[in-house]
Protein backbone atom coordinates (compact mmCIF):
# COMPACT_ATOMS: atom_id res chain seq x y z
CA UNK A 1 0.00 0.00 0.00
CA UNK A 2 0.83 3.66 0.10
CA UNK A 3 2.15 3.60 3.68
CA UNK A 4 4.65 0.85 2.88
CA UNK A 5 5.81 2.61 -0.33
CA UNK A 6 6.39 5.93 1.47
CA UNK A 7 8.18 4.21 4.37
CA UNK A 8 10.42 2.29 1.95
CA UNK A 9 11.21 5.51 0.04
CA UNK A 10 12.11 7.25 3.31
CA UNK A 11 14.42 4.38 4.31
CA UNK A 12 16.14 4.50 0.90
CA UNK A 13 16.60 8.29 1.23
CA UNK A 14 18.10 7.95 4.71
CA UNK A 15 20.34 5.13 3.48
CA UNK A 16 21.52 7.29 0.57
CA UNK A 17 22.29 10.17 2.94
CA UNK A 18 24.28 7.86 5.23
CA UNK A 19 26.27 6.51 2.27
CA UNK A 20 26.90 10.10 1.14
CA UNK A 21 28.42 10.91 4.54
CA UNK A 22 30.60 7.82 4.42
CA UNK A 23 31.69 8.06 0.74
CA UNK A 24 32.24 11.75 0.21
CA UNK A 25 32.28 13.34 -3.25
CA UNK A 26 35.69 14.63 -4.34
CA UNK A 27 36.51 18.20 -3.46
CA UNK A 28 36.72 20.56 -6.40
CA UNK A 29 38.20 23.47 -4.48
CA UNK A 30 41.65 23.04 -6.05
CA UNK A 31 40.32 22.68 -9.61
CA UNK A 32 40.46 25.95 -11.57
CA UNK A 33 37.53 25.87 -13.98
CA UNK A 34 38.17 29.34 -15.42
CA UNK A 35 38.61 29.27 -19.21
CA UNK A 36 42.14 29.49 -20.58
CA UNK A 37 41.13 31.69 -23.55
CA UNK A 38 44.33 30.96 -25.49
CA UNK A 39 42.80 29.34 -28.56
CA UNK A 40 43.26 31.15 -31.84
CA UNK A 41 41.69 29.71 -34.97
CA UNK A 42 44.39 28.52 -37.37
CA UNK A 43 44.77 30.13 -40.79
CA UNK A 44 42.94 27.70 -43.04
CA UNK A 45 43.70 27.03 -46.67
CA UNK A 46 40.21 25.61 -47.25
CA UNK A 47 36.98 27.55 -47.30
CA UNK A 48 35.24 25.86 -44.38
CA UNK A 49 31.74 26.54 -43.20
CA UNK A 50 30.75 26.12 -39.58
CA UNK A 51 28.94 22.89 -40.37
CA UNK A 52 31.82 21.43 -42.40
CA UNK A 53 33.12 18.18 -41.03
CA UNK A 54 33.84 15.80 -39.56
CA UNK A 55 37.18 17.15 -38.43
CA UNK A 56 39.99 14.78 -37.49
CA UNK A 57 42.76 16.08 -35.25
CA UNK A 58 46.14 14.42 -34.78
CA UNK A 59 48.80 15.62 -32.34
CA UNK A 60 52.30 14.19 -32.81
CA UNK A 61 54.67 13.73 -29.86
CA UNK A 62 58.21 12.44 -29.47
CA UNK A 63 58.62 10.76 -26.11
CA UNK A 64 61.72 9.17 -24.54
CA UNK A 65 61.25 5.58 -23.39
CA UNK A 66 61.94 6.57 -19.77
CA UNK A 67 59.03 9.05 -19.90
CA UNK A 68 56.46 6.63 -21.36
CA UNK A 69 54.75 5.72 -18.02
CA UNK A 70 54.21 9.41 -17.15
CA UNK A 71 53.14 10.15 -20.73
CA UNK A 72 50.53 7.36 -20.60
CA UNK A 73 49.23 8.65 -17.25
CA UNK A 74 48.87 12.16 -18.65
CA UNK A 75 47.25 10.86 -21.84
CA UNK A 76 44.65 9.08 -19.72
CA UNK A 77 43.74 12.48 -18.25
CA UNK A 78 43.89 14.05 -21.73
CA UNK A 79 41.46 11.43 -23.05
CA UNK A 80 38.93 12.31 -20.33
CA UNK A 81 39.32 16.03 -21.09
CA UNK A 82 38.91 15.53 -24.84
CA UNK A 83 35.84 13.33 -24.47
CA UNK A 84 34.26 15.72 -21.98
CA UNK A 85 34.74 18.55 -24.48
CA UNK A 86 33.07 16.69 -27.37
CA UNK A 87 35.74 14.51 -29.01
CA UNK A 88 34.81 11.12 -30.42
CA UNK A 89 36.92 8.12 -31.42
CA UNK A 90 39.88 9.21 -29.30
CA UNK A 91 42.94 7.02 -29.82
CA UNK A 92 46.60 7.00 -28.85
CA UNK A 93 48.89 5.55 -31.52
CA UNK A 94 52.53 4.48 -31.35
CA UNK A 95 54.72 4.22 -34.43
CA UNK A 96 55.98 0.64 -34.89
CA UNK A 97 59.17 1.69 -36.67
CA UNK A 98 59.95 4.68 -34.44
CA UNK A 99 58.70 3.80 -30.92
CA UNK A 100 59.41 7.31 -29.64
CA UNK A 101 56.77 8.74 -32.01
CA UNK A 102 53.25 8.90 -30.58
CA UNK A 103 50.09 10.38 -32.08
CA UNK A 104 46.88 11.32 -30.34
CA UNK A 105 43.88 11.36 -32.67
CA UNK A 106 40.21 12.21 -32.28
CA UNK A 107 37.22 13.39 -34.29
CA UNK A 108 34.95 16.40 -33.88
CA UNK A 109 31.62 16.56 -35.75
CA UNK A 110 31.97 20.02 -37.32
CA UNK A 111 34.34 22.98 -37.52
CA UNK A 112 32.10 25.01 -35.19
CA UNK A 113 32.26 22.16 -32.67
CA UNK A 114 36.06 22.09 -32.99
CA UNK A 115 36.24 25.79 -32.15
CA UNK A 116 33.89 25.31 -29.16
CA UNK A 117 35.89 22.23 -28.12
CA UNK A 118 38.98 24.42 -27.79
CA UNK A 119 37.16 27.26 -26.05
CA UNK A 120 36.00 24.86 -23.30
CA UNK A 121 39.58 24.36 -22.08
CA UNK A 122 40.01 25.25 -18.41
CA UNK A 123 43.13 26.33 -16.55
CA UNK A 124 43.30 22.92 -14.88
CA UNK A 125 43.13 21.26 -18.33
CA UNK A 126 46.02 23.48 -19.43
CA UNK A 127 48.20 21.98 -16.68
CA UNK A 128 47.97 18.60 -18.45
CA UNK A 129 48.96 20.27 -21.73
CA UNK A 130 51.97 21.93 -20.09
CA UNK A 131 53.07 18.59 -18.57
CA UNK A 132 52.73 16.83 -21.95
CA UNK A 133 54.77 19.54 -23.66
CA UNK A 134 57.48 19.10 -21.03
CA UNK A 135 57.75 15.40 -21.99
CA UNK A 136 57.84 16.17 -25.74
CA UNK A 137 61.41 15.82 -27.11
CA UNK A 138 60.81 17.10 -30.62
CA UNK A 139 61.72 20.56 -31.85
CA UNK A 140 59.12 23.09 -30.72
CA UNK A 141 55.67 22.13 -29.55
CA UNK A 142 53.93 18.90 -30.56
CA UNK A 143 52.71 19.15 -34.16
CA UNK A 144 48.93 19.46 -34.60
CA UNK A 145 47.27 18.26 -37.81
CA UNK A 146 43.67 19.34 -38.44
CA UNK A 147 42.03 17.46 -41.30
CA UNK A 148 38.55 17.28 -42.78
CA UNK A 149 37.31 13.84 -43.72
CA UNK A 150 36.24 13.22 -47.28
CA UNK A 151 35.01 9.92 -48.61
CA UNK A 152 35.13 11.04 -52.23
CA UNK A 153 36.50 13.94 -54.23
CA UNK A 154 34.35 15.62 -56.80
CA UNK A 155 32.33 18.68 -57.70
CA UNK A 156 29.62 17.77 -55.18
CA UNK A 157 31.94 18.37 -52.19
CA UNK A 158 30.98 21.38 -50.11
CA UNK A 159 34.56 22.51 -49.33
CA UNK A 160 36.39 23.62 -52.46
CA UNK A 161 40.16 23.57 -52.57
CA UNK A 162 41.94 26.88 -52.96
CA UNK A 163 42.93 26.39 -56.57
CA UNK A 164 42.07 23.70 -59.03
CA UNK A 165 42.02 19.98 -58.42
CA UNK A 166 42.24 17.86 -61.51
CA UNK A 167 41.46 14.18 -61.40
CA UNK A 168 42.87 12.09 -64.26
Amino acid sequence: GLDVALTAAGVVLLGGAAIGLWLRAPEFGTVDLDPVNRFREPALMLDLRGRSGPIMVMVDYRIDQADVPEFLRLMQERRAIRRRDGARNWALLRDLEHPGHWSESYHIATWDEYVRHNLRRTKTDAEVTVALRALHRGEGDPVVHRMIERHSVGPQDDVPLMGKLEIP
